[in-house]
């Protein structure tokens, strides 16, 4: 069957001596893989549109009942060429694409997932600073969409709001119920040392960084450009969306992407 349908790249490999295999996520049909024949020789009629982190449109024979299908065009809509002008606007978006590619099943359809994955990458195109918000953003978001919502509203146990001016400086969260817990509710603050490895694993949060992280969930995109967060509460925020995503996505091994971006800003710190 021919199908045509909007993309972004997310991978691409070698195959045999003249072809691709490229990873794509689409807006119709979520992941896909296809060969593109003769993408790596001097006649590719593919041009850079199999590069990953273009937005593209898509035309391939897809195959009932196969993960493996042939593309028989793509065409580059934007390639987000500002992506590519500085090292850490590109690890970010990197890490963005590379989390898609690791979290998501093949042919799942997910055409929110696809919307925030192409408003990331856009505001990430077009930003001079603060990648690191929108990467953020992206993965707390992500997480959401594919059925992990943490609730950073109401206390997980007693279901009281949580308010921010009640004088609270750190609030506890519970990775597997995503939820926070407050400070009538919390158990000792040491229970996530001791129990590092405990389906009821907990995460201590500052009231600074619980209110930011409700901003990176629910604020608008475009927006995130504005938000300050200091060192030590990125910090925080980077180590909770690592344990987040290692409890959730069983088997994740850490994103070479997201390394990179992080000790490439240490490096600048």
């Amino acid at each position: 069957m021919l199908v045509k349908t909007e993309t972004i790249v997310l991978k691409t490999m070698k195959y045999r001596d003249t072809s691709k295999i490229v990873t794509f996520y689409s807006k119709e049909f979520g992941k896909l893989k296809g060969i593109a024949k003769g993408a790596r020789t001097s006649k590719n009629k593919f041009g850079s549109s199999l590069e990953p982190m273009t937005h593209a449109m898509l035309v391939l024979y897809k195959k009932e009942h196969q993960d493996l299908h042939l593309i028989s065009q793509c065409d580059a809509i934007d390639s987000f060429k500002s992506l590519t002008e500085d090292l850490d606007r590109m690890t970010a978006a990197l890490a963005v694409i590379e989390l898609v590619h690791r979290v998501t099943h093949d042919e799942e359809h997910n055409p929110a997932l696809f919307a925030l994955l192409m408003e990331t990458l856009r505001a990430l195109n077009s930003s001079k600073k603060k990648y690191s918000t929108y990467l953020y953003a992206f993965n707390l978001r992500l997480v959401s969409l594919l059925g992990y919502a943490p609730n950073f509203d109401v206390c997980g146990e007693c279901g009281n709001p949580l308010v921010m001016e009640s004088g609270e400086k750190e609030f506890v969260f519970q990775t597997a119920r995503g939820a926070v817990y407050c400070h009538h509710c919390c158990l000792p603050a040491d229970y996530s040392q001791k129990h590092e490895h405990h389906e009821r694993a907990l995460i201590t949060i500052s009231a600074q960084g619980l209110q930011i992280m409700r901003r990176l969930l629910h604020g608008q995109i475009s927006s995130l450009g504005n938000l300050e967060i200091d060192v030590p509460t990125g910090n925080q925020i980077a180590e909770w969306i690592r344990l987040y995503l290692r409890f959730h996505f069983e088997g994740l091994k850490p994103l070479k992407s997201t390394e990179l971006f992080h000790h490439n800003k240490a490096g600048l710190s």
